[in-house]
């Protein structure tokens, strides 16, 4: 703060105006006699308080908001015990603990969704039963927290991180970029609903995650309903539908086919077209199930290590042994969620001869590649009609990163919490490899309310928005990159069944088994290429040259020049000096480029300033140089 008897005149009106919005309460004192000033909103005491709505309606069971700088939490005895998992840990949790013990709550494990509602104050947020706020009026087992879209950011810290991601999608505007925030398309009113398996589809941010802006034209009724009629076809479903059932799949009424589904009359559970569908699949899952119960390499709690044995544990990890049960009762709700996850599921085992696997050490890089250029996109093949990718997690936050963004968390280390993270994907190709891209499916894991990590497949549309960026980076390198070949697979014993749990743990402990010998699984070998002669290097992918320090995104460059050899393995020419003759000595080839270390030869941007910590104490006494810097703490 400036004293009065200092400021300039545009620092005295700064000043008048910012007392006239902060609000007194907000003001605290050190016994320095220093005032310290919280932000509007902002707070840094939690209490237990009472709340009217939580006090006299059963289906409330919580309520924040923030009074003078301080966050009141309301529960009552009806409250469920287990919301504590959806705050922030630390204050916020033992305060609701406490709370809540207080009244009497009991568990009754239900999970937390949220939901931006207009008409609720900025500061407040309502943890509200399901059935009393949806329309249907269906009791799903949910907690649905409700708040404005308008929501105050300072309440997003009383949550835990993921519920705090959620909600944020679902913000107003909430995505920054160098010329300030920008607003968001508004929800996609097309009618699906995938929330039941996880599937983030409800808030304009992760609308434009997902499936790109609003006026893409990309429709994702459709690009389900194109993919489960090749399902349906390249899995042997509609020729078991015909033997077993006698029914003629494309005979069948449109709805039928659309939603995998043939009711009967009265209350039955009808034909399960998605079940049927999947069960084609179902001794490959239950493969995969026996290897992952005998795997030495167990899933890691938090998917970091993965090595490509651990697909068995992740492919059926996807639906559970009840998505296989043919006569089970379904809502409507649960009859699309299983549609959607039988149909991810059984493309992903249509892969299962195209299964790719991406070292630890480059998949952030391959998560976050700067789209290619048009030549490259129109060049894209993929060596199978299925073709699955996996790696370690990539947070979405890092995939959705602008160039800035990105390189601040390469620089401190990119760390995976609760939050939403990509494994990979599964793309399909036309019959002549070119990219089907109506859809893909992008592997997204998190963790839910209770602690349990899980993972799915969640429909993406390619583009040049987040995720279409990272599809399109898949299909690049699976048609240009190099790949190494699944070594040759041990030899089966002779004594026992084969596939018996004993041979499959005697299989799983052979080294060639780790590296992918019975998934088939290809690992990218990735070899940087030939050094070019000094030139100024160029930004990703723009064609700018370099000018300031800094990191720049992985990228895809065309034309790279690469040297021909003999048989013996030498160049048989130049490749950039005199003779150099395009085609006779080298060729051109699409290459991918790795993001680099920090350019420590050129300056620093002027935006940004870097200090050196020195090891020298400051004295008590010690005045700063004239100019203001210290030049005993911070070096420029």
């Amino acid at each position: 703060m400036t004293c009065p008897g200092c400021q300039t005149p545009a620092q005295s009106v700064e000043a008048l105006i910012n007392a006239a919005m902060i609000d007194p309460n907000t003001i605290s004192y050190t016994p320095d006699g220093r005032a310290r000033a919280l932000e509007p909103g902002m707070w840094t005491r939690v209490e237990a308080a009472s709340h009217p709505l939580v006090e006299d309606d059963p289906d409330v069971h919580l309520a924040m908001s923030v009074r003078d700088g301080k966050l009141l939490i309301s529960v009552a005895r009806h409250s469920d015990a287990a919301l504590v998992s959806a705050l922030a840990p630390g204050p916020c949790a033992d305060v609701a603990t406490a709370a809540l013990t207080a009244a009497g709550a009991t568990h009754t494990g239900r999970r937390v969704t949220v939901a931006a509602e207009d008409g609720f104050p900025a500061d407040t947020a309502l943890l509200v039963a399901d059935h009393a706020t949806l329309k249907d009026h269906e009791d799903r087992g949910e907690l649905i927290l409700l708040f404005n879209p308008d929501v105050d950011p300072a309440l997003l810290r009383a949550v835990a991180p993921d519920i705090a991601a959620a909600m944020r999608s679902q913000l107003r505007s909430t995505v920054g970029t160098p010329d300030g925030p920008r607003s968001l398309p508004g929800q996609r009113t097309d009618g699906t609903d995938l929330t039941a398996v996880g599937l983030a589809t409800s808030g304009p941010a992760w609308q434009q995650f997902w499936y790109g802006p609003g006026d893409s034209g990309f429709d994702l009724e459709a690009g389900l309903r194109g993919w489960t009629e090749r399902v349906m076809a390249e899995s042997g479903a509609t020729a078991l539908l015909a033997t077993r059932y006698g029914l003629n799949w494309a005979e069948l009424p449109a709805d039928h086919r659309a939603q995998l589904h043939i009711p009967e009359s009265g209350d039955g559970p009808g034909l399960s077209l998605a079940t049927l569908m999947l069960g084609t699949r179902e001794s490959d899952w239950e493969w995969d199930r026996r290897f992952a119960r005998v795997c030495p390499d167990r899933l890691p709690s938090d998917l970091r290590g993965l090595v490509p044995t651990h697909l068995s544990a992740l492919r059926s990890g996807l639906v559970p042994p009840a998505a296989f049960q043919p006569d089970r009762q379904r809502s409507p709700a649960a009859r699309l969620a299983h549609r959607v996850a039988a149909l991810a599921t059984t493309a992903a085992y249509l892969a299962i001869d195209h299964a790719h696997f991406v070292p630890a050490n480059l998949a952030l890089d391959v998560a976050t590649t700067a789209e290619p250029d048009p030549g490259t996109l129109r060049a894209l093949r993929l060596p199978g009609p299925w073709n699955l990718v996996l790696h370690e997690p990539v947070p979405v936050r890092a995939i959705s990163a602008d160039d800035d963004e990105l390189e601040v968390m390469t620089a401190h280390g990119v760390v995976l919490g609760r939050e939403q993270a990509v494994l990979g994907a599964v793309l399909a190709a036309h019959p002549d490899h070119t990219v089907d891209t109506s859809m893909g499916l992008v592997l997204v894991t998190d963790v839910d309310d209770r602690g349990t990590r899980r993972w799915y497949l969640q429909p993406a549309a390619y583009g040049s928005h987040p995720a279409g960026r990272l599809l399109y980076s898949y299909a690049a390198q699976l048609g240009f990159a190099a790949w190494l070949n699944a070594p040759e697979p041990p030899a089966r014993g002779t004594s026992g069944k084969p596939d018996s749990a004993n041979q499959l743990k005697r299989l799983a402990k052979d080294p060639a088994v780790r590296a992918g010998a019975l998934h088939r699984m290809r690992v990218l070998d990735y070899t940087p290429p030939p050094a070019e002669p000094a030139t100024s290097r160029p930004s990703g992918g723009t064609g700018t040259p370099l000018s300031h320090s800094g990191t720049r995104r992985a990228y895809w460059k065309p034309g790279v020049r690469i040297g021909i050899r003999d048989g013996s393995g030498r160049k048989v020419g130049p490749v950039y000096k005199d003779g150099a003759i395009e085609g006779e000595t080298f060729t051109r080839e699409r290459r991918w480029i790795r993001r680099p270390d920090a350019r420590l030869d050129l300056p620093p941007r002027p935006d940004r300033h870097v200090y050196e910590l020195t090891d020298n104490p400051t004295p008590a006494d010690h005045r700063p140089a004239e100019g203001g810097r210290d030049p005993d703490r911070l070096a420029p």
